[in-house]
């Protein structure tokens, strides 16, 4: 009995230990094998009593060992359960947080299941997804393009891919990238397993990266400038821009991109290296430093030209590629000639200027005392003939002879004619100088040359007096001027149209044959204008270019010879005047440049004969004489005898002398003097007596600034011109003074203090 309640009590244990081990949660389990083992006939009988020891004790190992198989079996089931939990979470991961869209359409085309990731990229619940139609999600303009890939998915069996856009819940799109295939469900029925992947960033990208092609593309075929890139290893053209094309004179690119840079080179460069020795050199250079820039002479057909070139080294992909920049220097080079040609003639105007004033003063006093020793020398001659002849009358020869010793040579008429000569000569050296001098002043600033009424003749002249150098050991030199009436323009521009006339004229005709060679200049009038000429009989100009003679830096010269602007300012000066200039010519019959002009409204041709008026009388006047230039003012009043004459030296002692005395017929005042000029004098007395103003005449060599030649052209003060015309001078003294007297101005307040 004690026995059997140990065993009792030890089995209960044991089942004690048997359900912990199993635990609460088979528990149901548990109650069913218990309900089954009821129902089943029992195998251990309702009495133990008899069992024996050994009995009892096999069946009590095989409750323990039934017990620690069931014990066994519980822990490998845990262990699968941990397994499969773990495997739900790894499908979790892969599946629903896959960084790509899962979708499962039916062949009804039903969404029949999504990943968590396709839910959110459409912006919806995964269970307002499934049972949908997939057609409902895709953009409206791309319906077309998802069943023509779902058609030729079927079609084909085989998996497909295509682009497309998605709308999301919001209505915004998206681009997403679909790769298909075909499945079997678990009823056999075909479903098609979706792969949703989002390619809008790639989309903006390729559009920005398209855009920015495009961009490339639009500035690259439009540059003004000729844009073409060098592949590797040949370094051959591989593109080139329309100006590359054009500035290469190359039917196509194709043509274009069978060349290397030095297929369009002279064989050799400037500084004597072989084109293509030098090409390399410059294209390691541009590899190594990624940019290079450097001045190269390229070839158009026969026609070699400068260009600037900049290589820039481009890496796409990885592979070097260089960029060419490509700029025809050749305006550029000109243009830079012609304004260096321009500073130069500008700085050589302004010494003429100068040099024209320094002569001018001297050449006043010097020509007009060589005019009077030329009309005194006859007279005196004649005199002293006289005077000879009564001598020799009066005294024997002996005697004569030994009063004037070698000195009677002199006397003789021979020799009295000799000296009468030689004035004469001087007084035509000093005449020329004046018309050397006259046409630097012209020329000095052509452009600062206000428009006024200009006898043709005179800019004709003046170009004649700078080019006759030009023309004398080339052509006999014709003029042939007609009576024309003035023309409105600036005798220094229209001198600068007929000197590049003359000078292109006298260029075409070889030296060494002056008799055989002519040059004409010819004017004349028709109807309201006025037309000059100047026609050679040199080479001629060739049927090729005459249509481009007017073109700016067009020129048949050789290079350096001139800049190709000569004839181009010549047609823009004589447009600007209201005019037009045209060429004939025929090759090897030289050529003819004909000008015309609007001649000036209500102005009188030169020569034309006006109603003969008596001189008036003499009328002496009262005259006020300024110049810095002592020799001057002697000449000034030796010209003024018989007037009333007050000469001062400068500006301060004008003002001293007008403060005090006002009654003045005439002022005759230097411009340009070294206390005050001419100008300031006029606007000091201006403020104080205006009428008295009026009667101020400028005298100038031609020496002055932008502001005085402006001022001038706006007070509208008379300037009479260094060294003097003495009859023009006479002629206005004395209308100045004969205007004065008939209306003399009111005395200024202060005068006579």
């Amino acid at each position: 009995m004690p026995d059997r309640e140990a065993r009792s009590k030890g089995l209960s244990a044991e089942s004690g230990k048997f359900r912990t081990a199993v635990g609460p949660a088979n528990e149901t389990l548990r109650e069913r094998a218990q309900l089954e083992a009821s129902t089943r006939r029992p195998n251990v009988p309702e009495d133990l009593s008899g069992l024996s020891p050994d009995a009892a004790r096999n069946a009590l190992h095989e409750l323990r060992v039934h017990q620690i198989e069931l014990e066994l079996q519980n822990d490998e089931l845990r262990r699968t359960q941990i397994e499969l939990e773990e495997s739900r979470a790894r499908y979790f991961e892969l599946y629903d947080l896959a960084p790509v869209g899962y979708l499962t359409i039916g062949e009804k085309g039903l969404v029949e299941g999504a990943n968590l990731t396709a839910s959110t990229l459409l912006g919806v619940a995964r269970s307002a997804l499934v049972k949908q139609p997939w057609t409902r999600f895709i953009f409206s303009e791309d319906q077309d393009v998802y069943l023509t890939h779902r058609a030729n998915l079927y079609a084909s069996g085989a998996p497909r891919g295509c682009e497309l856009r998605l709308v999301r819940s919001n209505g915004q799109p998206f681009w997403v990238r679909l790769e298909a295939s075909l499945a079997r469900s678990d009823d056999e029925t075909r479903v098609v397993r979706t792969v949703l992947s989002d390619i809008t960033e790639s989309k903006q990208a390729q559009r920005a990266l398209q855009a920015s092609e495009a961009r490339y593309r639009l500035l690259f075929e439009g540059s003004a400038d000729a844009l073409m890139t060098l592949a590797p290893p040949a370094w051959r053209f591989s593109s080139g821009n329309a100006a590359a094309l054009d500035l290469f004179g190359v039917r196509n690119e194709a043509d274009f991109t069978s060349r290397t840079p030095w297929d369009y080179s002279p064989e050799l460069q400037p500084d004597g290296r072989r084109s293509d020795e030098k090409a390399a050199a410059m294209l390691a250079l541009a590899l190594d430093n990624r940019a290079h820039s450097f001045e190269w002479t390229y070839l158009r057909g026969y026609e070699e030209f400068r260009a600037s070139v900049t290589l820039t080294r481009l890496d796409p992909a990885g592979a070097p590629l260089l960029q060419a920049t490509v700029r025809d220097e050749t305006r550029a080079h000109k243009e830079r000639t012609r304004m260096a040609q321009t500073e130069r003639l500008a700085s050589m105007g302004l010494l003429a200027a100068s040099v024209g004033h320094e002569i001018n003063n001297p050449l006043a006093y010097v020509l007009s005392n060589v005019e009077d020793l030329a009309q005194s020398l006859p007279k005196l001659a004649s005199a002293v003939e006289r005077c000879r002849s009564g001598l020799r009358d009066a005294l024997s020869d002996a005697a004569f002879d030994a009063t004037l010793g070698e000195d009677a040579a002199l006397l003789e008429p021979a020799s009295l004619r000799a000296t009468s000569e030689q004035a004469l000569d001087a007084l035509d050296g000093a005449r020329r100088i004046t018309l050397i001098s006259k046409a630097l002043s012209t020329f000095a600033r052509p452009d600062t040359s206000e428009a006024t009424n200009v006898e043709l003749q005179d800019a004709i002249e003046s170009a004649l007096s700078m080019g006759i150098n030009e023309i004398r050991f080339r052509a006999k030199l014709v003029k042939d001027f007609a009576s024309v009436p003035p023309v409105h323009a600036s005798e220094g521009k229209l001198s600068q149209v007929f000197l590049n006339l003359l000078v292109n004229a006298a260029h075409a005709i070889d030296e060494g044959d002056v008799e055989g060679n002519c040059i004409t200049v010819r004017t004349w009038a028709e109807g309201k204008s006025v037309f000059a000429e100047v026609q050679d009989t040199g080479r001629g100009i060739a049927p090729t270019v005459m249509e481009r003679v007017f073109e700016p830096f067009f020129s048949t010269k050789d290079v350096g010879a001139g800049a190709g602007l000569g004839l181009s300012i010549c047609k823009n000066i004589i447009n600007g005047f209201g005019g037009d200039i045209r060429v004939e010519s025929a090759l090897g019959k030289g050529a003819r440049f004909v000008v015309r002009l609007p001649a000036a409204e209500g102005a009188a041709a030169r020569g034309t004969r006006l109603e003969s008026t008596p001189a008036p009388s003499f009328l002496p006047g009262r005259v006020l004489v300024v110049d810095d230039e002592a020799l001057l003012r002697k000449l000034m009043v030796r010209l003024l005898a018989g007037h009333e004459v007050v000469s001062v030296s400068s500006g301060k002692e004008a003002k001293d002398v007008l403060e005090h005395d006002q009654r003045f017929d005439l002022i005759l005042c230097d411009l340009m003097m070294p206390d005050q000029t001419g100008v300031d004098i006029y606007k000091w007395l201006k403020q104080r007596n205006a009428r008295l103003a009026e009667r101020v005449v400028f005298t100038s060599g031609g020496a002055f600034g932008e502001a005085t030649t402006q001022y001038l052209a706006e007070c509208g003060v008379l300037k009479l011109a260094k060294p003097f015309d003495t009859r023009l001078f006479k002629e206005v003294v004395s209308e100045r003074i004969r205007s004065a007297k008939s209306n003399p101005p009111p005395a200024a307040k202060g005068e006579g203090k």
